[in-house]
């Protein structure tokens, strides 16, 4: 008996693209604001800047399949698929017979989907974990082989971020293709096209391809995107009416500025549960923060409504021992709210044997070495100062129970450097963002655990790197959730690392000219479905 994972689309796919028709309702221009900066790469091999961002969201490109707004993947390109028992093989079938087109004229085929899995597999895409092989069985269908099982965890991982890429331009660019920059490395096969690139203005503008894709009428016929240089002057132009809707990936409107977008006529603040989070990870290649009992005095020090506020604003949450945000997949709503205790803090680190020997005030390692910690916030311009705030009360936080401390300015101000700190696991004490996009399945303990595909954590706990195993080659929501469910108890159990709020995301948009919109949790209105689904008042 196969597990079938089979979801066919809710719509007939008859035309995948015909001529534009005129309709009344229709959106002749979308205005986008963002604080994104256009970075000049324009190719469908990138996910940097808003062009490579808003691929996800099926623009030029046609991810394979998308998640909903409930976070369950959804066919797209791909139609239909089927998993084998044993989760090593996947039977998949493509909207390869709809009439769809690239950009330039050449039809879409089977071709393009291979292509696309052989350039995963030689890179080691951590979007589709443990896929080996890809062949085409027919002209619509082809075979996906998998190590461990990983066929399910790689179905929801590839969700949103894997696209169909063009094999006959790409299979011609010699060299690494992100150095590509021609013309022709802008064209994909999604419902639009780049029309044109104002770099001094800071705006991109797309045009529909076609006016029914997939089976849907494609409401939208235009849109721009236009960059701000501060998030005050996006508002301001959301306000004034200049641009219609926020769009910025992972980076919602900081809670702190709500109050400016609560209240405004024809303005709603976007705001819902952010699935992503601002985290503490604690390095276990390195003493203090590999002992147990130094881990749970952290926990116990940190004055959590602070870092509440701080990061979260008036709607921000105390979040649980478990890490993982409340609209995650398998989220344990029964483990404690993290709080601070001072007292135990002290008693923790005295147990420990973490004492003032020299009586300076400090306190130092069991051996009587000196103890300094360091705290490493992750490198991002977006977020610097907010990592930074971070980093001070983490600080004040364990000076309060006599553990020194030092900031690594050289993380803050080199990214190659920040990158190094947590490839190599030389970190202490690392501030850093789970975003949305790794929340949504692989989830916040990606920053913790080792993977060798992506070595961002030192946790390597043969309970943790069981159950993160589990997590990987789950064969359905169930399977995951369970382990999920594991994982945030032995988050608990072992302060593996701590969530330091959770917080809304805000992504606002207008209301006075559209109607239609779809807000995805920790997302916003800009996603696949606004492309199908909005129209003009």
């Amino acid at each position: 008996m196969k597990r079938l994972f089979s979801l066919l689309l809710a719509w007939v796919m008859l035309t995948a693209c015909a001529a534009i028709a005129e309709t009344d309702s229709a959106v002749e221009m979308l205005r986008i604001g963002t604080t994104s900066a256009m970075d000049g790469s324009y190719t469908v091999m990138t996910e940097n800047g808003p062009f490579g961002k808003l691929n996800y969201n099926a623009t030029v490109l046609a991810p394979f399949v998308v998640t909903n707004a409930e976070g369950i993947v959804t066919p797209f390109f791909m139609t239909e698929w089927e998993l084998s028992e044993d989760l090593n093989t996947m039977t998949a079938s493509f909207a390869t017979d709809q009439g769809i087109t690239w950009h330039d004229g050449e039809p879409v085929t089977m071709d393009d989907v291979v292509f696309t899995f052989n350039y995963l597999i030689s890179r080691s895409s951590g979007y589709m974990p443990g896929l080996v092989a890809c062949e085409a069985i027919d002209d619509t269908t082809a075979v996906l082989t998998f190590t461990d099982g990983k066929a399910f965890s790689a179905l929801n991982s590839m969700a949103n971020f894997v696209s169909v890429k063009p094999e006959h331009i790409w299979s011609k660019v010699e060299g690494d293709y992100s150095e590509y920059q021609g013309e022709d490395a802008r064209i994909g096969c999604g419902p639009y096209k780049l029309a044109a690139v104002d770099e001094e203005a800071q705006i991109m503008t797309y045009e529909v391809a076609c006016d029914t894709y997939l089976g849907r009428d494609v409401t939208v016929r235009s849109f721009t995107v236009k960059s701000y240089d501060s998030a005050d002057a996006l508002v301001m132009a959301l306000r004034n009416g200049e641009v219609d809707a926020m769009y910025n990936y992972s980076n919602s409107l900081d809670p702190t500025m709500a109050a400016s977008i609560t209240g405004v006529e024809n303005l709603d603040p976007g705001m819902s549960d952010n699935s992503g989070n601002y985290q503490i990870v604690f390095g276990f290649n390195k003493a203090p923060t590999s002992d147990l009992a130094f881990r749970k005095a952290v926990r116990s020090a940190l004055d959590y409504e602070l870092l509440r506020s701080t990061v979260g604003g008036e709607n921000g949450e105390i979040p649980g021992t478990g890490i993982v945000a409340p609209p995650n997949k398998g989220f344990d709503a029964s483990l404690p709210k993290l709080s601070q205790d001072v007292d135990e803090a002290n008693r923790l680190l005295d147990e420990g044997g973490y004492a003032d020997v020299d009586g300076d005030g400090w306190r130092e390692m069991p051996d009587g070495s000196e103890m300094n910690v360091l705290i490493t916030p992750q490198y991002n311009q977006t977020r610097q100062a907010l990592n930074l705030r971070i980093a001070e009360i983490l600080m004040a936080n364990l000076e309060d129970v006599g553990v020194q401390t030092t900031l690594d300015e050289e993380s803050v101000r080199n990214s190659d450097h920040a990158t190094e700190m947590r490839k190599t696991g030389a970190y202490e004490l690392y501030i850093g963002y789970c975003s949305p996009g790794v929340a949504m399945y692989d989830t916040a303990f990606m920053y913790i655990g080792y993977n060798a595909n992506n070595p961002w954590g030192t946790c390597r706990l043969p309970e943790f790197e069981a159950a993160y195993e589990a997590k990987l080659s789950a064969g359905s929501y169930e399977e995951y959730n369970a382990a999920m469910v594991e994982l945030q108890r032995i988050a608990d159990e072992q302060v593996v690392g701590l969530a330091v709020c959770w917080d809304k995301a805000y992504f606002p948009y207008r209301t006075d000219k559209f109607e239609g919109w779809t807000n995805y949790p920790a997302w916003g209105v800009i996603n696949w479905e606004t492309w199908f689904n909005l129209n003009t008042k």
